[in-house]
């Protein structure tokens, strides 16, 4: 599909080379753009390579090989971005999570290129950061409020937060949730004899899997042919296995970082997500679109927007390892009601597919570039700064 004018994009984060959700879902509204008939560059601060597949026109581009400092690279990587956007002049910079745009708005001031912030996590997030007004990202969500044209949010939750949060928002806010990875049509049919509780992620503090271990010790010798399978890595992954080693669990099997989710997915009877908090979490889509019923904590934010309660899934009490335990033994002892839960799933998934949702980002970024009102900033670095 060729939009009737194509646009000339540039989107901005921070790397390729990890896997992210961010990561991910750049590179799917990018590569669904360029196969749409836009101009697409993608401008990293660091790394050369992505780990996610890109669309032969894109061309990516690096300010610098490896990982430096945020704050020692700063003004050199402004001025790097500036030098890049002189050159190639985008309709549009896109600078994919939020903190980005402490780099992208100071770059982009007195070009006449509209700069779009795009939020994946929530307004509330700050990655337990020292709290204050120099906070990484609270500073960069009341630069971008101010100076972006506009800024993209995955959830109606998340557009109050920013609303209530910043009394002098200037920017249009857009609410456009991430697209789902794959179509629907790919997804084989739910199973309920499959008795697997499927829990995915980085195994960082955010994702609460030892909220979830807690929940699972309440449950495990009541359900001796079930099992609770963990897939990913991260830097909690050593005090998680002690914990369930402690706790004397017998059924948790930790998987470690798998290629093929699709597999997790199809083999899986229930999806748990225990989250402390969220932006919009791409694996409740995913398990949604696999017709998994769902057991999640209604954190901020996220999980309200993709589960309506005893529809689709189950939500409980955030934090609360009580209720989530009560959840999953509603569901894992149920067969019938989760196939209820299933069939509803599918369906509700279709809300964000990617063809839809490439037309909400095309429809915003053309809006932008016939016309918005570019305010004047001046953040550019000096050279003795």
């Amino acid at each position: 599909m060729l939009h009737k004018t194509p646009l000339r994009l540039t989107f901005f984060l921070y790397t390729l080379e990890t896997v992210g959700g961010a990561e991910r879902a750049t590179t799917l509204v990018a590569n669904g753009l360029a196969a749409r008939g836009h101009e697409v560059n993608i401008v990293t601060t660091w790394g050369r390579d992505s780990r996610f597949p890109l669309h032969p026109e894109i061309r990516l581009h690096a300010l610098k090989e490896t990982v430096g400092s945020f704050k020692r690279d700063y003004v050199r990587d402004v001025r790097k971005l500036r030098a890049y956007l002189r050159e190639h002049q985008p309709d549009l910079l896109i600078a994919s999570e939020v903190s980005s745009t402490l780099l992208a708005l100071p770059a982009a001031a007195g070009l006449g290129i509209p700069c779009v912030g795009w939020e994946h996590f929530n307004f509330n997030t700050t990655f337990n950061r020292p709290r204050g007004p120099l906070n990484r990202w609270r500073l960069a969500r009341r630069l971008a409020a101010r100076f972006a044209q506009a800024v993209v949010v995955l959830t109606r939750r998340d557009a109050e937060l920013w609303r209530a949060g910043l009394p002098d928002l200037r920017a249009r806010l857009e609410v456009i949730p991430n697209p789902l990875p794959f179509p629907l049509a790919a997804v084989n049919p739910y199973r309920p004899d499959r008795n697997i509780v499927l829990a995915a992620g980085r195994l960082t503090e955010q994702k609460g899997f030892d909220l979830l271990l807690d929940a699972w010790a309440q449950l495990e010798a009541d359900f001796p042919n079930w099992t609770l399978r963990i897939v990913g890595d991260g830097e909690e992954a050593t005090n998680l296995r002690a914990q369930a080693l402690h706790a004397g669990l017998e059924r948790v099997a930790f998987v470690g970082k798998v290629q093929d989710m699709h597999a997790e997915y199809s083999a899986a009877g229930l999806y748990c997500l225990s989250s402390r908090y969220e932006g919009l979490p791409l694996v409740l889509l995913e398990s949604q679109a696999f017709g998994l019923p769902v057991v999640a904590f209604d954190c901020q934010t996220g999980p309200q927007e993709i589960i309506e309660h005893d529809v689709n899934g189950l939500l409980v009490p955030p934090g609360d390892t009580d209720a989530l335990a009560g959840a999953l033994r509603q569901l894992m002892s149920d067969s019938v009601r989760r196939t209820s839960l299933s069939e509803r799933s599918h369906a509700l998934a279709s809300r964000f597919g990617v063809e839809e949702i490439l037309t909400r980002w095309e429809d915003l970024l053309g809006q932008l570039r016939r016309g918005v009102s570019r305010p004047r900033m001046a953040l550019v670095p000096r050279a003795n700064s």
